[in-house]
């Protein structure tokens, strides 16, 4: 299916994002918002992109204003009569998003896709509020858009397999990466990233370890930033919500830190509150190569943390591979649940996350036994957040050091999508 007239619903950071990319593709854009004020925001934030890209040279000033010039604000849904795709970028609550996909749905051509950038909610839930489930898709674009490679491309229940493709080829003509996605809470990334987020905060709050030391020894094991400075750029509260809904879906292995709900609360959101676990002058972010100063705030929240909290039933000395061996177990679990190949886990880490070295190629240096070893010691300190996904203890049971010895994993590999 060609594209080539289409609308974002959503012209804050993510939609204009999105309505740059497309522009800049050749795509006619129609960036529609609630209010005149909204709308103009957006487009002023694609111009900013586009003058970003002049002063790189990455575009001369009268290609810029060309592809500028494809965009078309509007408050309007009228507007959306002949478009080929609908991207939308709204708020993230499901009532909202049912609601604007109702609309979108009656006036939409019936052969116009329409997608969803959600980074969580049910694509499937959202699908059945129109007369078209065939052709809703999710579409997961990473912030800030403009940038970032990876796109989440989720099918629901009845997501015909032609809409799923010509997602998949518009992020390729996109120059984006797409990793295909089956339906589940949190998707891939976010799946994977909450645990591990989530027993950093535990490892704190135990005393394990300073914010300092882990967030140190993560970088070292090839994440781009470590966990706390994440959490303050991302905001606590944000943070604290979706966890919150990971639990509601999957249960104990992730059961909230009780230090989040303790920081939500004292409105130490991060960067935009100018204190989250780091300090932060008037909600700058902290240069990489500047001292970082710990909020002083953080000893007294912690320690009511420890108070609430059960403790440990063993004291072990911290490892990073504790923060980072949940995120390996969650993408096992995930491989299980089929919802995804497993070539394209370390894809989707690298291209969303930053990480310089995959979760899988753990597994190529560690192996599958010592991982499982690990896991058990864990489990047995820490509980029900460390139970090994049962397709890890297989794939020990028949002598696996690594997934390239796993014949189902490379006949996957020779058709995933990268």
């Amino acid at each position: 299916m060609k594209i080539q007239r289409a609308a974002v619903v959503g012209a804050g950071t993510m939609g204009s994002g999105i309505a740059q990319v497309l522009s800049q593709s050749g795509i006619e854009v129609i960036l529609k918002d609630v209010s005149p004020e909204f709308v103009q925001s957006g487009l002023d934030k694609i111009k900013a992109m586009y003058a970003s890209r002049v002063k790189k040279e990455v575009l001369t000033e009268k290609e810029a204003e060309f592809l500028f010039s494809h965009i078309k604000g509007t408050t309007s849904y009228d507007d959306f009569k002949q478009v080929d795709l609908v991207i939308e970028a709204a708020l993230e609550q499901i009532e909202a998003k049912k609601e604007i996909f109702g609309q979108l749905d009656k006036i939409c051509p019936p052969q116009a896709i329409l997608a969803t950038n959600t980074s969580a909610l049910s694509i499937s839930e959202i699908a059945a509020h129109t007369k078209r489930p065939d052709k809703i898709v999710g579409m997961h674009f990473f912030n800030p858009a403009q940038t970032m490679k990876l796109v989440e491309v989720i099918p629901g229940l009845n997501t015909s397999q032609e809409t799923v493709e010509t997602a998949l080829e518009l992020c390729r003509n996109w120059k984006k990466t797409p990793v295909r996605v089956d339906e589940c809470p949190g998707f891939l990334v976010n799946r994977l990233l909450f645990p591990y987020l989530n027993e950093a905060l535990y490892a704190l709050q135990d005393g394990a370890a300073s914010i300092f030391q882990i967030d140190e020894q993560v970088v070292k094991l090839g994440m781009p930033m470590g966990p706390f400075a994440l959490f303050d750029m991302t905001g606590i509260d944000v943070c604290a919500h979706v966890n919150q809904f990971l639990y509601r879906e999957y249960g104990p292995r992730f059961e909230p830190a009780k230090l989040i709900e303790l920081m939500s609360e004292a409105g130490c959101y991060g960067q935009k509150k100018g204190a989250g676990f780091y300090l932060h002058l008037k909600g700058a972010p902290v240069k990489s190569d500047s001292p970082k100063q710990e909020n002083p705030e953080l000893a007294k929240l912690v320690a009511n943390a420890a108070k609430a909290s059960a403790k440990p039933e063993k004291s072990l000395p911290f490892d990073a591979y504790r923060v980072i061996l949940p995120m390996f177990n969650e993408a096992i679990y995930a491989l299980q649940e089929h919802v995804v190949e497993s070539c394209d886990v370390d894809v989707a880490m690298q291209y969303g996350c930053g990480m310089s070295k995959g979760l899988l190629t753990l597994a190529e240096e560690k192996g599958f036994a010592w991982i499982l070893n690990q896991l058990d010691t864990y489990h047995a300190a820490y509980g029900e957040r460390f139970r090994p996904a049962w397709l890890l203890r297989k794939l020990v049971r028949a002598g696996m050091h690594d997934f390239s010895q796993c014949k189902q994993a490379s006949k996957k590999e020779k058709v995933a999508v990268r």
